[in-house]
């Protein structure tokens, strides 16, 4: 028997090109089961292996921003007492000096014009006139006691009709008028003074007229 015959016999094909591509074939079916079976093998131990457990990551300090800050606020020390900032140097007090008080000057002297003289004295006026009621003089110290008394008084008392008050400071005049009361009768102080008078100033000047013309004016109506 030949070659051909023999291979005829053992594989089922007598040429011998063919049987080599038989046996490729094969060769390429096993190595490509085996491909298989090794990949199903390390898919089967790769999800069989137990996950470890991932270490849980360490929780951040807890900060927050605060608006218009750059810095951080620890919210774990929120609730404690902030630190207390050293103290400034103590400011300076600041002392507040009262006007002064009117001399004491005796107003009520020997007669009228000097006791007015004396009233002009103790609150610092230019000068003062005492008008009665209806603008007549009572006693001055100004070099125009008429005019001072009939303008100032009827000024008053337009003065007066529009404000209830006693007392009022002609500022662009320079003069202070008030209204003096004693046993029923009424006189008007006209003051010449720059500035502001203080109400103890006011009252004072108020008082002492009064003594001046009860001691001068209403003593000696009474004794006539």
């Amino acid at each position: 028997m030949d070659i051909s015959g023999t291979l005829y016999s053992v594989f089922g094909v007598s040429e011998p090109l063919f049987l080599a591509l038989e046996a490729l074939v094969a060769l390429l079916l096993a190595v490509s089961l085996s491909a298989t079976v090794l990949e199903t093998v390390r898919i089967y131990r790769e999800y069989s292996v137990k996950e470890e457990p991932e270490e849980a990551e360490e929780e951040p300090e807890k900060t927050m921003l605060m608006p218009g800050e750059a810095g951080k606020i620890d919210l774990t020390k929120l609730g404690q007492a902030a630190p207390q900032k050293p103290a400034g140097p103590a400011k300076p007090s600041v002392i507040v000096t009262p006007p002064p008080a009117a001399p004491a000057i005796e107003v009520v002297k020997g007669t009228l014009p000097e006791s007015i003289k004396a009233l002009t004295a103790k609150y610092g006026l230019d000068w003062l006139t005492i008008s009665s009621g209806d603008g007549l003089v009572i006693a001055s110290t100004s070099k125009t006691p008429d005019e001072d008394a009939a303008v100032y008084s009827n000024l008053f008392y337009e003065l007066h009709r529009a404000r209830a008050e006693t007392y009022f400071n002609v500022s662009n005049k320079n003069i202070h008028l008030l209204q003096v009361e004693s046993g029923g009768h009424k006189v008007i102080d006209v003051a010449g003074r720059a500035g502001q008078m203080t109400q103890a100033e006011v009252s004072g000047l108020r008082e002492d007229t009064r003594m001046v013309v009860e001691r001068f004016l209403w003593a000696a109506k009474a004794q006539r």
